[in-house]
């Protein structure tokens, strides 16, 4: 029972003895208390009389038991608690509205303690003073730290995090400047993210801070005196409810970015990451990835799911944030007409930037979303960007240092893989000073130089081989053209599973060698009828295309890996720029890789109403090489595709056109392999694969923070889109099925590679 009894402080209470009836009137609910003795006793209840004093003062209008009775109804519906006055009544009544009494609130503000800490040209004297008015007592050995700055990669704060996890002190971070402050996140060591769990997300998000501030230019950071008060008064806030109530959800693992000019307050959730270098597990071989059934759940759209494009974008649309994510934005960049749908997400690219030429280039960085459904188009452009920042080159990789020649057997050459001819390597410099996309060439591999390696797995034989991680990996620093090795994103793919994700992967290496061998060798392949798909989508798209002075048609590409793969053709038809555009598809179901043929060219629409050039560049600036590339006018990403929009026409490019001596292709000219399996489809895959005398390897870049499976699948000898011309399938494969009746010579290739 309590002894000093007094009404919660957030009550205002009001007597009325005509009614007898006491009201309780606080800022978020009233109560009501009926009875004579409620209005015998609420002027009593200020918190300095005990209850005996307060029977003492009734004797003879109310017995002890009905005055033990009515406290305890009080008590019991949290109208009354234990008085206490060393807080004024308005900061009790504030507590009290929290569900904390006055003396608990009392005894922790007098217990508990916290430091401040400055970093950077930020003063601490106006949060101190704050928190003195809120008693909230600022000292040493202190519970907490508090931290303000004015930039949250400060050097000094990687040594301020290290002591904190060492005492095991929770620590609070607070930018009170600038025009978009930020509050939070609270860290507490071993549990939640530590500093630099955030701060290799900000090296990515932040990039235009962190690279000049490389180069010691920092921007002029806006404030106004009230912007300021602002801030610190919400962290001031934030801080004493921590103390009293033990806990700040608020802060809590959470970046709070406060828009001083929009009134406009965003969270941002900071994630741990498993393999931090200061917080988390120490480096490990990987282990061969486990491989098991996956039933199929969904097949509408743009491939074979355990679960529906919802739920993934539910699972992983908090790694979207311009602050904390690991994908930046994630935004529509087609007007909303129910007919084509294109997303653009901008991905954390995670890496540090040596130059000028990489920081121009990572700004122009973004992944994009393509299908049929809104839903589908924004699930596959998060995924995506989740797939671009997992192949980033992190540090925390597994690697072996060795040279090619060192480690024998258990290497595969990296030219196995991207596939540059001797004539290639040797007129290097002049292909090079051409500047067409995807043309370039480094130089030859050196097999002596000691190099870091990464593991990868053959699934046909279940045994590691190695490859150069600076070939795995985009942005090693061992990377680039002076080392022989260019990384790109050709086999890369994300999904809900290892299994998704590996069947996706190997789509994309069967549509792009499929692309190299009817593009470079200009072969002319049949027109596809669409009506026999029976897929009401292709016919909406055509009257979509038709209305903004385009038509459309597919080509059937398919290799001799049987597996439906097509190319989507897009001509302007009212004027001579013919701007063409393409995409390209491959699956087993060969509705399926029609429809990711088409729903890719949809990506690479500038003319069309509601795509502006400049969503179109987001979307497209990166979708290949920036070697060499140069910007075009009128928004266009490079000059060399600039040429292409405005002089390539199905006249001069007739291999664009479907060859009419051939039928076109239809729904029953396909047999579909898929079964209701995704492993068993993986297998069938392995297979082909292994039919054709080749070998499945996969390197798994699923990374620990984000959770959504990404691997990269490697099969040597198999061709990119891009411009590699070494011997092998280019050449074989047009001869073994009767496409051409004698090879190609490299010099009568396609001397412009696609450059979508």
């Amino acid at each position: 029972m309590i002894n000093k009894p007094v009404f919660k402080y957030a009550y205002r209470v009001e007597s009325f003895p005509d009614d007898e009836s006491v009201f309780l009137l606080s800022e978020k609910k009233h109560s009501i208390l009926k009875g004579r003795l409620y209005v015998l006793l609420a002027p009593l209840l200020n918190g300095n009389r005990t209850v005996d004093e307060i029977i003492s003062l009734v004797a003879g209008k109310a017995s002890p038991s009905e005055v033990h009775h009515a406290l305890g109804v009080m008590q019991s519906k949290g109208y009354i608690e234990e008085g206490d006055d060393f807080l004024p009544r308005e900061q009790a009544s504030y507590w009290s509205t929290l569900g904390c009494t006055a003396k608990d609130a009392a005894h922790r503000l007098q217990a508990i303690k916290v430091s401040v800490t400055s970093f950077g040209d930020v003063s601490t004297e106006q949060l101190k003073s704050l928190l003195d008015v809120m008693h909230v007592k600022i000292g040493e050995p202190a519970n907490l730290g508090i931290v303000l700055t004015n930039d949250y990669l400060h050097p000094g704060l990687d040594e301020y995090n290290r002591r904190a996890m060492e005492k095991g002190l929770p620590w609070v971070l607070a930018k009170p400047v600038g025009i978009v402050p930020w509050i939070g996140p609270l860290l507490y060591p071993g549990q939640t993210a530590c500093w630099e769990c955030l701060a290799s997300r900000l090296r990515g998000t932040q990039e235009v801070s962190v690279f000049f501030g490389e180069q010691k230019v920092n921007p002029l950071l806006s404030i106004l005196p009230s912007t300021m008060h602002t801030s610190l008064s919400m962290l001031a806030t934030e801080i004493a409810r921590w103390v009293v109530q033990g806990e700040s959800q608020f802060l809590k693992g959470t970046v709070n970015s406060f828009d001083s000019q929009l009134i406009n307050l965003e969270q941002h959730p900071v994630i741990r990451r498993p393999q931090c270098p200061k917080c988390g597990a120490k480096e490990r071989e990987p282990a061969p990835p486990e491989l098991k059934s996956q039933r199929k759940f969904f097949t509408a759209d743009g491939g074979h799911r355990i679960v529906s494009p919802e739920e993934t974008l539910k699972r992983y649309a908090h790694h979207v944030s311009p602050i904390t994510g690991a994908v930046k934005t994630l935004e529509k960049m087609t007007a909303v007409d129910g007919k084509v749908h294109v997303y653009s997400a901008g991905y954390n690219w995670a890496t540090k930037q040596h130059n000028l030429k990489q920081f121009r280039s990572i700004l122009r960085a973004s992944s994009g979303g393509k299908g049929k459904t809104d839903i589908q188009a924004k699930a596959g452009a998060l995924c995506e960007a989740i797939e671009r920042y997992s192949g980033v080159f992190q540090g925390d990789e597994y690697q072996l240092k060795a040279s090619y020649r060192e480690l024998g057997e258990r290497a595969i050459h990296p030219n196995a893989c991207m596939n540059y001819s001797q004539q290639q390597y040797k007129n290097r410099i002049e292909i090079n000073d051409q500047e067409i996309d995807h043309q370039f060439v480094p130089v030859p591999f050196d097999e002596e130089a000691v190099i870091d390696w990464t593991p990868v797995w053959s699934i046909s034989h279940g045994t590691l081989r190695y490859l150069p991680t600076a070939f795995l990996y985009y942005s090693h620093p061992a990377g680039g053209s002076e080392s022989g090795l260019l990384c790109c994103s050709n086999g890369n793919a994300s999904g809900n599973t290892l299994e998704e994700a590996i069947l996706q992967g190997f789509f994309e290496l069967v549509e792009r060698d499929s692309v190299a061998l009817w593009w470079y060798n200009r072969l002319k392949k049949p027109g596809v009828d669409l009506d026999s798909f029976n897929e009401p989508y292709f016919k909406e798209v055509e009257e979509y295309y038709r209305s903004h002075n385009r038509e459309y048609w597919l080509l059937d590409i398919t290799s001799d890996f049987g597996i439906p793969s097509f190319v989507a053709l897009s001509r302007r038809t009212d004027q001579e720029c013919q701007d063409i555009m393409y995409g390209f598809g491959c699956h087993f179901d060969p509705v399926l890789a029609a429809l990711r043929a088409l729903t890719e060219m949809n990506q690479a629409l500038p003319s069309l109403s509601g795509v502006s050039i400049n969503a179109w560049k987001k979307v497209m600036g990166q979708k290949g090489s920036s070697y060499g590339k140069e910007q075009g006018t009128q928004g266009y990403p490079s000059r060399s595709l600039e040429k292409w929009c405005r002089e390539a026409t199905v006249a001069n490019q007739p291999y664009l056109l479907p060859d009419p001596s051939q039928l076109p292709r239809s729904l029953s000219d396909y047999h579909n392999l898929a079964t209701d399996d995704l492993l068993e489809d993986v297998h069938i895959c392995r297979r082909l694969v292994e039919k054709l005398g080749m070998e499945m390897f996969v390197l798994d870049q699923t990374r620990p923070d984000i959770g959504l499976s990404v691997v990269k699948v490697i099969v040597p000898g198999m061709r990119h889109f891009w411009a590699r011309f070494a011997p092998g399938r280019l050449y074989d494969v047009p001869l073994k099925m009767g496409w051409l009746t004698r090879p190609s010579k490299e010099s009568e290739l396609n001397p412009i590679p696609p450059l979508l």
